[in-house]
């Protein structure tokens, strides 16, 4: 909620907030996310963030979308969900599977997470609707 406020949210916002909580046992953090919207009428209002929280309760945001009102017939923002945890390169560690959704454009991205550090390992397999 900390960071969502960070973000723009305001503390008494309109709309729903949903909550994704992985534990990763062999890598000992947590992927969460946070995913705020309200919808009224052709207007959606939305905020979210992606965080890895390691074992010392240490939050590291991988996405972030800033409080922000886009059009549900064309968004011009891109959002972030998790969709899983996996060794996608082969090298032990446990990587971030996650999906960007622009408008009518989706992808997958994998970040890997060495200790307090990350970075994008794939990104691809785009589609258009």
């Amino acid at each position: 909620m900390d960071e969502l406020h960070r973000l723009g949210l305001p503390a008494k916002a309109a709309g729903q907030i949903y909550f994704t909580d992985w534990e990763s046992t062999a890598s000992g953090w947590s992927l969460v996310s946070a995913d705020y919207d309200h919808l009224a009428g052709d207007n959606l209002t939305l905020c979210e963030v992606i965080a890895i929280i390691d074992q010392s309760s240490h939050i590291h945001i991988l996405r972030k979308v800033p409080l922000q009102k886009t059009s549900t017939e064309k968004s011009e923002v891109t959002t972030w969900s998790p969709i899983g945890l996996a060794d996608v390169d082969g090298d032990g560690q446990v990587d971030v599977i996650l999906e960007g959704d622009a408008y009518e454009d989706h992808w997958i991205e994998v970040d890997t997470v060495k200790g307090t550090s990350f970075h994008t390992v794939f990104s691809g397999l785009g589609y258009y609707l």
